[in-house]
């Protein structure tokens, strides 16, 4: 598969990419090496491979792989941020849309999307955990901040973060749940090892 390398001559003063290549569709992987700082796109950003970048990305619209995306800084959409595998920043993600990824999703820092977020594999963050719709994940959730959802929060393994948990719909835990603050769901709150809080723990409807 072929790779386009991204170098700082196709970067214009204002830090978007201006190169002669589509990205909005490209068959194959796409590199970044555009030094430190950001690389802002006007549009959306798809390659059939992998994404890498050394520093920050920016998308006006979507940013989707079909193999992982990585970041040594943050990432940033306009839409929907979709990988094949995993997803990994060394800095903040954030999505005008959903997140989706087949693998793990990681954060150095917050993890916020406008939508849902849904992952086969753990989802980990340095800070908060925010989604407006619901939190689905195949693995682990482990938050360094609080774990935030509009809908439901679902876990295929423990569940733990150093602040409260809070979910619009229920919450579940195939292994533990561990909360540094309160846990309170509108739905159910079911887990098969055991629930720790530091502070309340409330379900509209109870848990088991």
């Amino acid at each position: 598969m072929k790779t386009l390398k991204i170098t700082i001559a196709d970067i214009d003063a204002d830090g978007y990419y201006n190169g002669p290549v589509d990205v909005t569709d490209f068959h194959g992987n796409i590199r970044i090496d555009a030094g430190a700082g950001w690389c802002r796109f006007k549009s959306s950003v798809k390659a059939a491979g992998y994404i890498s970048s050394i520093s920050s990305i920016y998308a006006a619209g979507d940013i989707n792989s079909g193999d992982f995306i990585d970041s040594g800084g943050n990432i940033v959409s306009g839409g929907i941020i979709g990988s094949g595998g995993n997803i990994h920043s060394v800095g903040y993600i954030e999505s005008g849309g959903p997140i989706f990824s087949r693998g793990t999703i990681y954060s150095g820092g917050h993890i916020y999307s406008d939508g849902i977020i849904l992952s086969g594999g753990s989802v980990k963050s340095g800070g908060d955990i925010k989604a407006s719709g619901h939190i689905n994940s195949g693995g682990n959730i482990n938050s360094g901040g609080y774990v935030q959802s509009g809908d439901f929060i679902h876990s295929g393994d423990f569940i733990q973060s150093f602040g409260y948990i809070d979910s619009g719909g229920y919450i579940f835990s195939a292994g533990y749940i561990d909360s540094g603050g309160d846990i309170k769901a509108i739905g159910n709150i079911k887990f098969r090892d055991y629930i720790k809080s530091r502070g309340i723990v409330y379900s509209a409807q109870g848990g088991a």
